[in-house]
């Protein structure tokens, strides 16, 4: 398993490759999924979806992670069935919604 520092180099590479290849980078800005999975000879899972935004001068964007999603076990549900409840979270790396996000998924498939 890839660690995140890995995970990082990767993304890395790829933007660098996007600034010095404008043939990739105009996959990467029509296509990002397809430029992606090319350029690891790897697919990607279906229900990911992958965009590419390009920043400009008076454009900056801010990315927001999903919010945690809180999954209760059976014994949470029993819990607050009785009356309170306990506080459940999901194990880290695993799919959300059976779909990784991409810094996930180059953390998790790729090594």
């Amino acid at each position: 398993m890839m660690n995140q520092e890995s995970s990082r180099k990767k993304t890395t590479a790829i933007i660098a490759k996007a600034q010095k290849d404008d043939d990739f980078r105009e996959e990467l800005l029509a296509n990002p999924k397809s430029a992606i999975q090319q350029e690891f000879g790897k697919e990607l899972p279906l229900g990911l979806e992958v965009r590419v935004l390009e920043e400009s001068a008076n454009v900056v964007y801010l990315v927001l992670p999903p919010r945690p999603v809180v999954e209760l076990r059976d014994t949470d549900l029993d819990a607050v069935a009785g009356g309170f409840a306990v506080a459940a979270g999901s194990a880290r790396g695993k799919p959300v919604n059976g779909c990784y996000s991409l810094d996930e998924w180059l953390t998790t498939v790729l090594m």
